[in-house]
Order: structure tokens, then C-alpha cells, then sequence
């Protein structure tokens, strides 16, 4: 190798050397813009609202309580037939989510539903069914359900939800 080549290699790793070492010692600055508000032209508000409501019946589906529990907002209440107003910061919470690893067969599907958006809050009302196994038979439930959703952080949370068995 030239001395001529050997410098211009020299020169070169050093250059290289200055700029990996220069400004990559701070992390870059990521802006992010807060949600558009869902009065805003050009929100997708009704089409999360929609993929909210399609991971619980998701989470629901594939029996997982811990993912089922993330779609809530803290003190969000739980009503129902066989639930009062459990607290999702209280004790009934874990038993809550809790009795569906008891119960693996259930499965449930939307049949219909009604959507009306109040600003960074939503309420989904209709009719749902829930199916399960038991003694070798499915059995079907039609519920009634009303979700009140809050938009927190850009991510739309249940604050309560209701479900009581159709007459």
C-alpha cells in the first residue's frame, strides 16, 4: 500500500470518525401533534372508536383478561346482571376479569349497534350475543350492552360499560 493511499485511508477514517462522533450523542427530537379533535374535519374518531370496540370483542374472543383490562380507563364502572358498579380500581376487579379463564368456551359477537359522539366522549349502544359450551350444547345469550367511551391520551377507553340479557 502507498504512503499516498494509506494517508487518504487515514483521512478518510478520521472524517468518518468526526462525523459518527459529532451530534449522535443527543437523541433526536420527535414533535408529535396532539389528536385532532374529533369536531375536526379530517378525524378518524368514528373509525377508532370502531377498532376499540373490535379489540374487545377481540380480547373477549381469545379469553384474555389482561388485554381485556387495558381497554379500560382507570375507575371505569362495570355493570351487568350479575355485576354492580364494580370499580375497575377495586377489589372485584381481578374476579372480574378474572372468571373468564373459567369459562373458555364463550365467545360473543356484535349483532347491532348505534354510535353518537359527544366531543372526546362516545357512547355505543345495541345488541350483542354472547355463545358458549356447556354440557355439550351451545348455549346463546342475547345481551343488550351500552359502552360510554372517554378519548384519553388519543386512545378511546371504556369509562362503563353496561350488558344486561335481552327479554
Amino acid at each position: 500500500m502507498t504512503d499516498t493511499l494509506r494517508a487518504a485511508l487515514g483521512t478518510a477514517a478520521g472524517l468518518l470518525l468526526m462525523l459518527l462522533g459529532s451530534g449522535c450523542t443527543t437523541a433526536p427530537r420527535v414533535l408529535v401533534s396532539p389528536p385532532l379533535s374529533c369536531d375536526a374535519p379530517g378525524s378518524n374518531c368514528v373509525g377508532d372508536l370502531m377498532q376499540a370496540l373490535e379489540a374487545w370483542k377481540e380480547a373477549y374472543n381469545r379469553r384474555d383478561p389482561r388485554q381485556l383490562q387495558q381497554l379500560y380507563a382507570p375507575g371505569a364502572l362495570i355493570t351487568d346482571d350479575e355485576y354492580t358498579a364494580v370499580p375497575l380500581d377495586g377489589e372485584g376487579v381481578p374476579l372480574f376479569f378474572d372468571e373468564m379463564s373459567q369459562r373458555p368456551t364463550a365467545r360473543m359477537r356484535w349483532i347491532i349497534g348505534n354510535l353518537q359522539l359527544f366531543g372526546d366522549t362516545a357512547v355505543r349502544s345495541g345488541e350483542c350475543e354472547f355463545e358458549e359450551q356447556s354440557d355439550g350444547q351451545a348455549r346463546t345469550r342475547p345481551v343488550r350492552y351500552s359502552f360510554a367511551y372517554e378519548r384519553i391520551g388519543g386512545r378511546w377507553l371504556i369509562v362503563l360499560q353496561h350488558l344486561t340479557r335481552r327479554p
